[in-house]
């Protein structure tokens, strides 16, 4: 009598606790409804080396993984040149393919925005003509608009490291849009700093 009395109050415990638990992971299920989001983004930059600036754009995939980290993978192509008036030539143009992982932290956060930092590792490929004057060590390079200039072709692939601010603006559940600022610093080549303008889906 005893025994059985003892396992009906065993099982019934058992039951119970799986309803509380399955109660609890509804509860979390709705508080985080949507756990990813895609954003794309433009905006401008300026590349510290050879004061370049132009264009550059972003796409990103984000996934919460608790109520304030988040994990993104990140892909980037920007565009800038350097124009010289006197010369009425473009001395430098450069093309960079980028790709990053980033772990986010929400600083702030409500029902209408949103305001985080994140960092992680870089990668990128760079191509590059720039304008120089004096000697060269080999020919890789093209006669400029003097006997002393000469155009450097350079394409490398660089590491290093991406930090971010971000802040989003939310109208409902899924839509957002928000602004960002960043700074990408490598091993070798010139670091760089972009603003601009994200707006994205949660799904």
């Amino acid at each position: 009598m005893k025994n059985s009395y003892f396992l009906n109050s065993f099982l019934f415990k058992i039951i119970a606790c799986g309803i509380f638990c399955l109660l609890l992971s509804q509860t979390v299920s709705a508080q985080a409804r949507y756990r990813n989001n895609f954003r794309t983004g433009v905006g401008f930059a300026y590349i510290v080396e050879g004061d370049n600036s132009g264009a550059i754009f972003t796409q990103q995939y984000t996934r919460e993984l608790t109520d304030r980290l988040n994990f993104s993978l990140s892909g980037e192509y920007l565009s800038s040149s350097r124009y010289d008036q006197g010369k009425e030539i473009f001395t430098s143009r450069k093309a960079f393919v980028m790709f990053d992982a980033s772990l986010y932290f929400d600083l702030l956060e409500n029902d209408k925005f949103t305001i985080k930092i994140g960092a992680g590792p870089a990668v990128r490929r760079r191509s590059e003509v720039d304008l120089v004057q004096g000697a060269i060590n080999n020919n890789s390079g093209t006669p400029g608009t003097t006997a002393d200039e000469h155009f450097i072709h350079n394409r490398e692939r660089d590491f290093g490291g991406k930090i971010v601010l971000e802040n989003d603006f939310h109208n409902d559940n899924r839509l957002f849009f928000g602004w960002r600022a960043s700074g990408y610093f490598y091993n070798a080549g010139s670091s760089i700093f972009s603003a601009g303008l994200t707006m994205g889906y949660s799904f």
